[in-house]
């Protein structure tokens, strides 16, 4: 999975659970691998192990059936015992190499920078696959408040280091070009997606605006 066998990050859909519309983790996936996803996130906070576990092979079966590699927020154990195809952490978390004793060399490993390139750096030399840039845009997603970067965050960590970039945090199919053009080799996304009143029609339509801006940019 590694090396030159890359997965396409274009669009990266994390998962969420929204009771209040009758959704869960596996249903949110479901609809974005119709509509397109070239890649998912299992984000899960408030579920035992157990029960996330059975979520995350879930989704894996379905994503793996479609060619999507399926990454896990967070938990190693999830992405060892679900036979994810990556891992995703912030800088809380397990470190990179820790990360990559336990999971091998096979497994992606993703990591959330807040825009400084230094930090880029260090990730990319610690052994990252991909970095998370954001939050770009103001986003209700996450509780802790943060500072936004803006799309320039990202043509400025795109220009040291030699790992796909994506954009988070509050993208949308009103600015998710933006974020194509200013070097961000795809873009992740939260609400765009479980909040949809149709979720595969947003999907595709976030797939759509994807391949336009790739296509504009040249790649």
């Amino acid at each position: 999975m590694r090396g030159d066998e890359r997965v396409d990050l274009g669009l990266y859909v994390i998962t969420a659970s929204i009771p209040g519309m009758g959704r869960d983790h596996v249903d949110v996936a479901t609809a974005a691998i119709e509509g397109g996803a070239t890649a998912i996130q299992l984000r899960i906070k408030r579920r035992s192990m157990g029960q996330a576990l059975k979520i995350a092979i879930a989704i894996r079966c379905s994503a793996r059936e479609a060619g999507v590699p399926l990454f896990i927020n967070d938990h190693v154990g999830i992405a060892m015992a679900s036979n994810a195809e990556g891992l995703h952490t912030g800088p809380d978390d397990i470190s990179l190499s820790s990360a990559r004793r336990m999971l091998g060399s096979e497994i992606l490993l993703g990591r959330s920078t807040d825009g400084r390139p230094a930090d880029a750096i260090k990730m990319e030399k610690a052994g990252a696959d991909y970095i998370a840039v954001g939050p770009v845009y103001p986003t209700d997603t996450k509780r802790i408040e943060k500072t936004v970067t803006g799309p320039g965050a990202i043509a400025k960590i795109k220009a040291v280091v030699n790992i796909p970039v994506l954009a988070i945090g509050g993208i949308n199919r009103d600015n998710l070009g933006e974020c194509i053009e200013a070097g961000a080799d795809g873009v992740a996304v939260i609400s765009a997606v479980a909040m949809a009143e149709d979720m595969v029609a947003a999907t595709a339509e976030l797939r759509q605006k994807l391949d336009i801006a790739r296509k504009k940019r040249g790649g």
